[in-house]
């Protein structure tokens, strides 16, 4: 046999599986309704609503507006890539399903591949038997014996979800507490200033500087922004440094010429993030390995105070707790 003949065998070959497999993933649209509810109800245990819109997409949605579990919409109208609808008859690819499935955060890290397994399965079935259209009793009983077979796994996956859900919750209660924590930032750069210099043969000072940035203007103002850059120096080489936009200031655009001039009380961003300002310290803490042990005090400061107070912040209490020594006036 030529090469050309073996690939037009290989090629007819492959076309015939290919027509088969399209045979083989067709249903009713109330067949794909029902596999898709029991198996959502079943391994993600709540209520789904499941329909077919008028856009011919497949929409599984859990019945709780406030439910974390996956969501899915599937369907492109004419494409064939995995949900097609003509008349009454659907066409799913088990192997396209996944792409479709809208999860939650909490569950990035677990396998949802049963969607998938129960439409391979149900290809295999079919292929098997030569079954190029299924009766709607048969897929009910189909599904039932699956459902019946997967207790163990369905248990799995309940738990795993329950752990994981739980988790979720957890690392959001974690990361509110955190961004809460926001203080005066020159006053806790002071403060790591004097912590390194109490525990290190160093004598590091805060430094300030304003710069003049982007000039704009619209139909009634003119507008200038200033930038200014505050940290850390030893002598004259800066080891800390953060740039921020400080203010905007504006003048009448009838101004023959606009007079701009720096409000420093009206600084737009005085406040940061305690845990923000650790992460950007990496560096420094490299060279004062120190640091790491100031942050982390405050830290356990920090959530003292929360469980003293029931968890409700007071800035001025806040920082009196946390700082001994005035904010600095730059």
């Amino acid at each position: 046999m030529s090469f050309y003949e073996e690939l037009y065998r290989v090629r007819d070959e492959y076309n015939k599986f290919q027509r088969l497999e399209r045979d083989y993933s067709t249903y009713s649209g109330s067949q794909v309704v029902t596999i898709f509810k029991t198996l959502l109800e079943n391994y993600e245990g709540e209520e789904y609503n499941v329909l077919i819109n008028d856009l011919n997409q497949l929409i599984a949605l859990p019945s709780d507006k406030n439910s974390k579990s996956l969501k899915l919409k599937i369907g492109n109208l004419y494409n064939g890539d995995t949900f097609y609808k003509s008349m009454d008859l659907v066409l799913i690819f088990p192997y396209k399903i996944d792409k479709y499935i809208n999860i939650s955060s909490f569950q990035s890290d677990m396998q949802i591949n049963y969607l998938e397994d129960f439409f391979t399965s149900l290809v295999e079935y079919r292929y098997s038997k030569d079954l190029s259209s299924i009766k709607d009793d048969k897929v009910v009983d189909i599904l039932n014996e699956y459902i019946d077979t997967k207790k163990d796994d369905i248990i799995s996956y309940q738990e795993q979800k329950k752990k994981c859900l739980a988790g979720y919750i957890e690392l959001k209660k974690e990361e509110k507490i955190k961004d809460l924590f926001n203080v005066d930032k020159y006053a806790l750069i002071n403060e790591v200033k004097d912590f390194i210099n109490e525990n290190y043969d160093t004598n590091l000072e805060i430094f300030c500087d304003v710069n003049e940035g982007r000039q704009y203007s619209d139909n009634q103002y003119y507008y200038l922004d200033y930038y200014r850059t505050i940290g850390l120096k030893d002598n004259d080489n800066i080891i800390f440094k953060i740039k921020e936009l400080s203010y905007t200031a504006k003048d009448d655009e009838d101004a023959y010429r606009p007079i701009f001039r720096y409000i420093e009380s009206e600084c737009i961003d005085r406040n940061i993030n305690v845990y923000y300002l650790e992460s950007l310290m990496k560096e420094l803490s490299i060279k004062y390995p120190m640091l790491d042990d100031y942050f982390d005090g405050l830290d356990e400061k920090y959530r003292e105070f929360l469980n003293e107070n029931c968890g409700t912040l007071d800035s001025k209490k806040l920082k009196k707790v946390l700082f001994k020594s005035k904010s600095a006036n730059n």
